[in-house]
């Protein structure tokens, strides 16, 4: 503590980053045992960071959080402001200030506020934790303001072997490794030497977050301690995940919780007319269907060792794991080939499969083989097909286990294309406005989340948000069909009238794109320095057709434009043609990947510049003379 400078406090802006709000000058973690407190891990932290702007006032807001038996020890904090003679007033925190809130069962917070924030003020505190378990905790070097120097170092002893990660593009500026001899004397065991970890990065930019991407858990750059064997003082190793075989059994017990073997209980509350058809693809339909209106989901994904199917099943409501695991044992009854699939969602970070882990994995959902075709299953969702799993599970490759054989990776992937079809029959009429038909056609994704606001609004609801969301549409009637029929695409009828920004005269200005028109460019970072994720492909089709009065001639209409991403990454076309009195255009959007890597990212920005472009096109009428 009392690192700070006065060059610090008259600093107004980081040379580095002019748009930075706050800037981090140094932070610091070090991890040892402490022989003072029953030679449990000691992790001392130490921060110092400037406030640049008043939106960075709650960066003075600090809440530590503590599982179990953690303890917080020697918390010390200050705030420094620049006085107007130019020097330096400290105010301390003090202790009664700090504050305990028991966040759940297993987790206390400890809370304080440094005092007296100004802009310009800079915050310095400490604190260290005693903890009695074996894990350690991932530093992140990066976050979402910048830091001119964030270091780690951990005294580990010999008998804890930990595999270590480094996440994130940032590389190291300090990346040393020894072993210290001697380093610690434990009463009755004797000396013991540990291995000194010492990392460090500086000139750290601030993570931007975008559009279209996954957990930034994945991008940050951080350090990770993945235990993998603990070796008693009587020289007894406990591997914790040594070969995938073991982390297997492990996943089985502590996160499926011996829920996967109640087939009494389902063969019970199964429908019998539904377990006694024959063929197996409609009798999995029909199981499907049935666990998938039974449930609601109550937005958890699981309970690790707490999941209960058969209360779950009785309460109508559950977790995605009780739910789908439900559904497995449903399966199972009716004798088809069922496994379960452990994953992590895509805002949960994506599981390494460098070497085996537990801990990455955080949803369940379940695979069935019919007729040699894979289907994956999640009946959290009342509106995907069967096959069809939830945006959020796919997430690069998840972890099948087999209860009869070896467990392997699988890569989760959308079972059908996502598409949305808008069709346009319009005539301008004498009065000054288009009035007509409007025809949506969407498929895939983007049907499921139509049917579900379907659902869950009244036509009414449904209609004024509609119309919200196009500011100058009055729907005069709408019909909608296949809306329960989830595998077949969902269509809507509209009819419609839309006004124009003034009454008909001499010359009008019409933009045509109504509809899904890209107003904004997603991607805005001068370098993205992570991939571009859309989650699935999808298609955008607009066709439209207008007919004018006979007393105006066209004299403008959009030009013709096509242009593509690199290596078929993505197509926009615009086609448009005048036909007597009737002007027709046609939109197509693709984007043919989920993925797109960094070296992609410029040609992506450009592309839907591109678009934006060609969507600011208008139509020009004339009164004929």
């Amino acid at each position: 503590m009392g690192q700070t400078t006065l060059d610090e406090l008259k600093m107004t802006i980081y040379d580095k980053d002019s748009t930075a709000t706050a800037v981090v000058l140094y932070e610091h973690a070090n991890i040892y045992i402490d022989v003072n407190n029953d030679y449990n891990t000691r992790t001392d932290f130490y921060f110092r960071i400037k406030i640049l702007d008043k939106t960075a006032f709650d960066l003075a807001n600090i809440s530590i959080h503590l599982f179990k038996k953690k303890r917080l020890l020697d918390v010390k904090a200050r705030t420094y402001n620049l006085t107007e003679i130019g020097t330096i007033e400290k105010i301390a925190l003090s202790e009664d200030k700090i504050y305990t809130k028991d966040a759940s069962e297993n987790w206390t917070t400890k809370n304080f506020t440094l005092p007296n924030i100004k802009v310009g003020s800079v915050i310095e505190y400490s604190y260290s934790i005693i903890s009695p378990y074996l894990g350690i905790d991932d530093w992140l070097f990066q976050s979402d303001i910048p830091k001119i120097k964030s270091e780690f170092d951990a005294a580990i002893l010999g008998n804890y072997k930990y595999k270590i990660r480094i996440t994130g593009y940032l590389k190291l500026d300090k990346d040393d490794v020894s072993v210290k001899k001697k380093c610690i004397y434990i009463q009755g065991l004797g000396e013991g030497d540990c291995a000194i970890y010492s990392y460090g990065i500086d000139d750290i930019p601030a993570f931007e977050e975008e559009d279209y991407m996954l957990s930034k858990k994945n991008y940050l750059s951080r350090l990770s301690f993945d235990l993998e064997t603990y070796t008693s003082s009587r020289g007894v190793i406990e591997n914790y995940t040594t070969t995938w075989k073991e982390a297997d059994k492990k996943l089985k017990k502590i996160f499926l919780n011996n829920q996967t073997s109640k087939k009494s209980f389902f063969k019970k509350n199964i429908p019998e007319e539904i377990l006694n058809i024959k063929d197996d693809l409609e009798k999995a339909k029909s199981i499907y269907t049935f666990i998938q209106n039974r449930f609601t989901w109550n937005e958890e994904y699981w309970n690790d060792q707490d999941e209960k199917i058969k209360q779950a099943f009785n309460d109508k409501s559950g977790s995605a794991g009780e739910i789908n695991l439900s559904l497995y044992n449903s399966l199972k009854v009716a004798k088809i080939n069922a496994n379960l699939i452990i994953l992590s969602t895509r805002n949960n970070g994506i599981p390494t499969t460098l070497f085996p882990v537990i801990f990455d994995f955080n949803y369940v959902i379940v695979k069935t083989v019919i007729n040699g075709v894979d289907y994956y299953l999640d009946a959290t969702n009342k509106y995907l097909p069967f096959g069809q799993i939830p945006e959020r599970c796919l997430n690069g490759k998840a972890r099948l286990i087999d209860y009869s054989g070896e467990s392997n990776w699988v890569e989760l992937k959308p079972k059908m294309s996502s598409l949305k079809n808008i069709t346009a029959i319009l005539n301008l009429n004498e009065d000054g406005f288009l009035d007509g038909e409007l025809k949506i056609r969407s498929l895939g994704y983007e049907a499921s989340k139509k049917r579900e606001k379907i659902n869950l609004l009244t036509e009414d609801s449904y209609l004024e948000a509609f119309e919200g969301d196009n500011s100058d549409v009055e729907v005069e009637d709408y019909k909608v069909n296949f809306k329960d029929e989830l595998e077949k695409p969902l269509q809507e009828f509209f009819k419609i009238k839309m006004f124009l920004d003034n009454e008909l005269a001499n010359k009008i200005r019409i933009n045509p794109f109504f509809f899904d028109r890209l107003k904004r460019n997603p991607f805005k970072l001068k370098e993205r320095n992570y991939p571009v994720d859309f989650g699935y492909p999808r298609k955008n089709n607009f066709a439209l057709s207008i007919t004018i009065p006979d007393n105006y001639k066209i004299t403008k209409i959009p030009e013709s434009v096509a242009f593509s991403l690199p290596n078929n990454g993505g197509l926009f076309v615009l086609r448009s043609k005048v036909v007597k009195n009737k002007i027709t255009l046609y939109v197509r959007m693709s984007i043919n990947k989920q993925i797109y890597s960094t070296d992609e990212y410029f040609a992506l920005k450009d592309f839907f510049n591109q678009i934006i472009s060609a969507e600011k096109s208008v139509i020009i009428l004339e009164k004929k003379i």
